[in-house]
């Protein structure tokens, strides 16, 4: 078949395969520097140009379309060449007559890029494996969304458009173009409006049907099934390698000679970070530098007033006329960071026009942010100071080599050579695992309430807890390939308050969020008693009877324990009933309300006993606290669903 190279506004014919229209592929192809991923969506218009229904708009919270005759496929995400791949396949012999015409179209989801980041944008036609038609879009800026092109009818036959019209405002825009109504309350998920409706008179619920949600849908992802194998949660397992030890890029070695193991661990991990450009990239995301080429360098030198200074490293980053450079100071083991050193580099930063000044350390902060130095006030007015810790970066290489794919086999085994070393206790990038010194004192001093609200030893302990439920959410980030934000407690920037609440209730909380969850996953460790509780909330459905409700909450529960804690909150009232699983299952009426009122909504429960050392031994407490919750996570939060209208 020819390949006909098409411009805006120009059509060929798409020639019938025996006596039927063939079942065409159609390819958006973007490429950019920075990574930039797309979103396919297709329109089908009837004669009058408008789409007949809501179903007529196939994306990514719709995959298939007309019967199945359109199809949304797996994104493609070729590493290799940059390219962000969509592919829609159109069945076009079976296709309704009243189907005029098939748009197709793309968007980005990210409300801070367009396609202007794109250096190319195709649509390519192909019957098999032939291409039949390809149109390259140049001079693109500003645009969010944008149609491609148009697959139509001319009388029995069926033809290819090129388009090529941008929407700056998004898919909405371009959707709301053909006749789709969009939920302009798209953006409170379902859990949360469900959860917040209250009957008040405890009658059944009633809604009408929705528009089209544009924010995307999501469902709870799973953690993978190797994960309670691991040796390290961060690190997959790998092929049977036989008797043999697979030869280390990085091999990590404990040695009584500490020097230059700090070079060692900048150098490995900088130069990881240029050459596997998936990882660089998501790494300098965290603390907000530019896309584009990263170089790295290891020990700089500098002279300021006569003094010199030598920062562990600097990471640049190009984008065609644009540089972003950041020197790196580095700590391994338990060194911590000297905020005599870290303003000194700031001081070298500003004077040479650098853009930041990057700290990476064990330590994890107890909140996103924090930099765990107390920085020159002026010297940060010109150059920002970002914090990583060795976690993070851990954290990060898992979820690139696991999840966001890497299809060059050298890159990717680079990473997992790198990923094994980072792991390794004598390469001094630790993870959080160890509750602090005064861990044991203030257990048992919230036992016997001999814990003050000034008590130093508590703030530690508070802070550690909060480090904690960190590295809980980093670990399942790792596993499940999606970001999981850590939540301390609303007081957790005043100490005294926040040591007030452990001493008088002995108890320490945080919350875990993530997309496709029903709602946050709480965990509330009592040191009075040992003993450490998660827990999530889903909403109940709106319509039907309570004991419906129940048994939709029980079917979703098959692999849960009988001890799980089941609360059906009544509607209209604080007032809740709560039973446990096992006895839920042998007489389901036992969760109804006995005051007639509807369930608003259900806490699921289980509580476990958890470790009572402080460090990261089988029977340490951060160790315990972590597997508990990624259980939970797996067996319960994660199989748990928003109800439908229909549930």
């Amino acid at each position: 078949m020819t390949n006909a190279l098409l411009t805006k506004g120009t059509n060929t014919s798409i020639a019938a395969v025996g006596d039927s229209p063939p079942t065409i592929t159609v390819t958006i192809e973007v490429r950019s520097d920075c990574g930039l991923i797309t979103d396919a969506s297709v329109l089908l218009l009837g004669d009058d140009g408008r789409v007949r229904s809501s179903d007529d708009l196939i994306f990514y919270n719709q995959a298939t379309g007309a019967d199945g005759c359109v199809r949304l496929l797996d994104r493609e995400a070729d590493s290799i060449d940059d390219a962000s791949r969509d592919t829609i396949r159109i069945d076009l012999a079976e296709i309704s007559p009243d189907i005029a015409r098939i748009v197709v179209g793309a968007s980005v989801d990210d409300p801070e890029t367009s396609f202007g980041l794109a250096t190319a944008a195709s649509l390519i036609v192909s019957v098999d494996t032939d291409t039949i038609a390809t149109f390259p879009i140049d001079g693109l800026s500003a645009e969010r969304a944008l149609l491609f092109g148009e697959v139509y009818r001319r009388g029995d036959d069926w033809r290819i458009r090129a388009i090529g019209q941008g929407y700056e405002n998004g898919l909405e825009a371009l959707v709301t173009d053909f006749g789709v109504e969009v939920d302009n309350d798209s953006e409170h998920s379902t859990g949360q409006e469900q959860s917040s409706a209250d009957s008040g008179d405890g009658g059944e619920h009633k809604t009408t049907p929705s528009n089209v949600q544009m924010r995307r849908r999501r469902r709870a992802v799973r953690l993978p099934a190797d994960w309670a194998d691991r040796t390290n949660a961060y690190l997959s397992l790998s092929g049977d390698d036989g008797p043999y030890h697979r030869a280390s890029l990085f091999p990590a070695v404990h040695s009584k000679a500490s020097t230059n193991h700090e070079q060692r661990a900048t150098s490995i991990m900088l130069a990881t970070m240029e050459v596997v450009r998936e990882f660089g990239r998501a790494v300098l995301a965290q603390i907000g530098a530019p896309s584009g080429r990263v170089e790295s360098f290891v020990e700089p030198e500098f002279t300021m007033n006569g003094i010199e200074a030598r920062p562990d490293g600097l990471i640049r980053v190009t984008r065609g006329s644009t540089m972003w450079t950041a020197l790196v100071e580095v700590k391994i083991g338990s060194r911590r960071l000297d905020d005599d050193q870290v303003n000194a580099y700031l001081t070298v930063a500003k004077a040479n026009r650098f853009d930041a000044v990057i700290t990476i350390s064990g330590d994890l902060p107890p909140t996103a942010g924090d930099w765990g130095v107390t920085p020159d006030p002026k010297a940060i007015k010109s150059v920002a100071l970002h914090h990583i810790s060795w976690e993070e970066i851990i954290a990060t290489a898992a979820t690139t080599l696991d999840h966001t794919g890497i299809e060059n086999r050298e890159r990717r085994r680079l990473l997992r050579e790198f990923l094994e070393f980072a792991i390794h206790p004598a390469s001094g990038m630790q993870t959080f695992d160890d509750m602090g010194k005064h861990w044991v004192h203030v257990r048992d001093g919230v036992k016997t309430r001999t814990i003050g609200p000034t008590d130093a030893a508590a703030r530690d302990v508070c802070d550690n807890f909060d480090r904690l439920i960190r590295h809980t959410g980093l670990t399942l980030s790792a596993l499940i390939g999606q970001r999981v934000q850590a939540i301390p407690p609303a007081e957790h920037r005043d100490a005294v308050s926040r040591v007030r609440q452990l001493a008088d209730s002995g108890q320490l909380f945080g919350t875990l969020r993530t997309a496709g969850l029903v709602g946050p996953l709480v965990i509330e460790s009592d040191l009075t008693r040992d003993r450490t509780v998660c827990s999530i909330t889903v909403p109940a459905p709106r319509e039907g009877r309570p004991l419906t409700h129940v048994n939709w909450l029980l079917r979703q529960l098959p692999g849960a324990g009988s001890k799980t804690r089941i609360v059906s909150h009544h509607s209209g009232t604080k007032e809740t009933t709560a039973v446990l699983l096992g006895k839920a299952r042998e007489d389901p009426s036992v969760l109804v309300p006995g005051n007639g009122r509807n369930i608003r909504e259900f806490t699921v429960s289980v509580d476990s006993s958890t470790g009572t050392k402080r460090a990261g031994t089988s029977g340490g407490f951060a160790t315990a606290f972590t597997q508990f919750a990624l259980v939970f996570y797996d067996e319960i939060a994660s199989v748990l669903k928003t109800p439908t209208r229909n549930a």
